[in-house]
């Protein structure tokens, strides 16, 4: 299967049922890809959460229907926390087929906490990790550590100089990814285990985009201070790493070659408007 949505699809066949009744605890049969799929083939989907409004619409407009001797495929689905269809009327349990997905049929070799922090839009690339590398029974910290490398492209593990870890958080903000606070947790925790992090403020940084792109912000004056030939200690002197908002080093490397790909014209961030003249780069070589 090239898709988890196909280990879900291939219980779809139209008219094999005129009602399926599906535990769905995780939320993938909400998922935007498995909704146009089934309408596409014909289903229709009823979600049971508020039993009047749901006994009001099963009854006048698929009941109806059935015995009249029409035929349409139902499929209501259930967002309980548990694969349990007990909760759904009886009349329904007596005549319907019943179906369960969750993410641990999905991924049976990760840790079932970690990947159900995930949105569902990472769950693609998760997929096709598995598939590829085909891991064996992992924990919770090595499925962390699957996720980050294989989602979110970070390997905390070859993050060894600030270089690294500006060019990795860059391409994370740049993009809007969000990391679930549990994926976040697991890569701090990793970083500070390297004593070039010690004074940084992970917690921040890494997890919030406009405080990382401030914590870069307060730090380009400084940087562009230090480019002054023949002056040494020029921040300690001029006092413009005093009343810095985020601690830390005042220093960023915005000059390092992994780095500086990454400033872009006036039109992305402010920090870096004046890019180009400093670099001596192409316009078109500051791109993301």
């Amino acid at each position: 299967m090239n898709s988890w949505r196909d280990h879900i699809l291939k219980d779809f066949t139209p008219q094999i049922a005129r009602l399926t009744l599906v535990a769905d605890p995780d939320g993938l049969l909400t998922e935007e890809g498995i909704v146009v799929a089934l309408r596409d083939r014909g289903f229709e989907l009823l979600e049971f959460d508020d039993p009047v409004a749901f006994r009001f619409s099963y009854e006048s407009k698929y009941r109806s229907l059935w015995d009249r001797g029409e035929i349409t495929d139902l499929v209501v689905i259930l967002r309980s926390s548990t694969d349990d269809l007990s909760s759904l009327p009886y009349d329904l349990l007596c005549v319907g087929r019943k179906l369960s997905f969750n993410l641990g049929e999905l991924f049976p070799n990760l840790s079932y906490p970690v990947i159900e922090s995930l949105d569902r839009n990472n769950l693609d690339a998760l997929y096709q990790a598995q598939m590829r590398y085909k891991p064996e029974k992992l924990g919770d910290n090595a499925t962390k550590d699957f996720i980050l490398r294989h989602v979110f492209e970070i390997a905390p593990e070859l993050i060894k100089q600030p270089p690294d870890l500006l060019r990795v958080l860059l391409r994370l903000h740049y993009r809007g990814q969000r990391i679930p606070s549990i994926l976040d947790e697991r890569f701090i925790y990793i970083l500070r285990q390297n004593k070039y992090f010690d004074a940084w403020p992970l917690e921040r940084v890494v997890s919030d985009r406009e405080a990382f792109f401030e914590y870069l912000q307060e730090r380009w004056p400084i940087f562009l201070e230090g480019l002054t030939p023949g002056e040494t200690e020029i921040v300690s002197e001029k006092g413009l790493a005093d009343n810095l908002k985020y601690p830390g080093p005042p220093v960023i490397p915005f000059d390092h070659d992994d780095i500086r790909i990454y400033i872009v014209s006036e039109r992305k961030r402010t920090f870096c408007k004046s890019a180009r003249a400093i670099f001596s780069l192409p316009r078109d070589h500051f791109k993301i």
